[in-house]
């Protein structure tokens, strides 16, 4: 019969079994990240350059282009390591993550055409708008699955730290390309404005929820980074564009200084996203390390049981008192070494290190279900917006903007909105 050590050291190697697993999945998070930030860039140059009939930003939208295809070959080079790809090196949600891997190669895919019609001006602004946000939400979704499987707790806070601030940062770079259409243009419209107001508002949203999970040094590296930020260039700018959505002009020359103030702001986030991407992989190897020096660490104990035939025997007197509320089986010597031939110090042992392991895997279990619950929120809100999309037709920006807005009018948060949405769904009209 084996001893419950012998689980117990089983138990320790499993979580640092996952850990590792976990930090091969922040190195392909790491290489997502500087691929999303690339293609924002390119977004943004590609709306301006058709938005203006290709007058402006052609030389740069090649250069944004072939920084994206290098940033996407990182990545590609990352998941063609036969160890990856043949599963023979396990990454942490291996089935979950792998299919968000194959859904952003196929959309990663379509890049290639995209970029044809980009060039030769076969589509708009808003299409290609469009089309590339669809590739980063995609690319989006693998993080995200990234930090909804992870199992360790001070590693998911920043796994959805990370995911916060990359969404909000996406949100941030759709509007720089809407902003830098609608200038080019000279002609914004209602639905432009709207769709900005939304893009602001979203954006703030992820950005307080990235403060709220991140660690103390990176928010004082937010604080600092917002402070370099040219804000109140952004604002003045900001009004312009939703003063013309009410039947103003905008000046075509203001595009790229738009386009320059949102870039600047961007980078500054992106700064902070690597440096917390860079960080995850060093959080996962400092908790192994942590886990392999525990002095609690009960694969150490059952070293010092030595040859012992029965550890059983003596465990159980010491549970069954533990279980009592009786400690004499550990403070008298006389009753312990005659029950229990590895003494009453070796005994106490045992029962502390699994006292130690069930405190510890409670906490664990309760700090990883508060960083759990803002993933959870964002699963709410992406089933209702799909069943508002599919019922009312909605575009799937229209359907988070009445989301967020009847959330507004109710003085509710938008996850409450999103699960009434949902316990609606059998009572909305099928569309015909």
């Amino acid at each position: 019969m084996e001893s419950p050590l012998t689980f117990l050291v089983a138990a320790r190697r499993c979580e640092i079994h996952a850990l590792e697993q976990l930090a091969r999945s922040c190195e392909l998070v790491q290489g997502v990240g500087e691929l999303i930030h690339r293609l924002q860039d390119e977004r943004g140059a590609s709306n301006l350059h058709l938005a203006s009939g290709g007058a402006r930003f052609g030389v740069e939208r090649v250069a944004r282009a072939v920084a994206s295809e290098a940033a996407e070959a990182a990545v590609r080079a990352w998941l063609h390591r036969p160890e990856i790809r043949d599963g023979a090196l396990a990454v942490a949600g291996g089935s979950r993550l792998f299919t968000r891997i194959a859904i952003a190669l196929h959309a990663l895919d379509g890049l290639a055409v995209l970029r044809r019609e980009v060039g030769a001006r076969r589509c708009v602004a808003e299409d290609a708008n469009r089309r590339f946000s669809r590739v980063i939400a995609a690319l989006l979704a693998l993080v995200f699955e990234a930090a909804d499987v992870a199992a360790d707790p001070a590693v998911s806070r920043l796994l959805v730290a990370l995911f916060n601030l990359m969404q909000g940062k996406e949100f941030a770079g759709q509007e720089r390309a809407t902003g830098a259409a609608a200038f080019a243009a000279g002609a914004p419209d209602r639905a432009g404005e709207q769709a900005l107001l939304h893009l602001i508002e979203a954006q703030e949203a992820c950005f307080e929820r990235f403060a709220a999970f991140c660690p103390p040094h990176t928010l004082a590296a937010w604080t600092a980074a917002q402070a370099a930020m040219p804000l109140a260039e952004l604002e003045r700018l900001r009004r312009k564009l939703l003063a013309a959505g009410q039947g103003g002009a905008l000046a075509a020359e203001l595009a790229e200084p738009w386009f320059a103030c949102c870039s600047q702001r961007l980078d500054r986030i992106r700064e902070i996203e690597s440096a917390l991407a860079g960080g995850l992989r060093v959080a996962c190897e400092a908790r192994i390390a942590a886990l392999r020096l525990d002095g609690d660490d009960p694969e150490t104990l059952m070293q010092r049981l030595g040859e012992l035939t029965d550890p059983l025997a003596p465990l159980g007197v010491a549970l069954a008192a533990e279980a009592a509320n009786d400690d004499s089986a550990f403070v008298e010597p006389g009753a312990a070494s005659a029950a229990a031939p590895l003494g009453p110090r070796l005994t106490r042992s045992i029962v502390d290190v699994l006292q130690v392991q069930s405190r510890r895997l409670q906490v664990m279990s309760d700090e990883l279900a508060a960083a759990r619950a803002a993933l959870d929120e964002r699963k709410l809100v992406e089933r209702a917006k799909g069943v508002l999309m599919r019922h009312q037709g909605l575009a799937e920006d229209e359907a988070h903007r009445l989301l967020r807005q009847t959330a507004m009018n109710q003085g509710r948060r938008i996850a409450e909105v999103a699960q009434a949405v949902l316990a609606m769904e059998s009572f909305l009209p099928a569309r015909g």
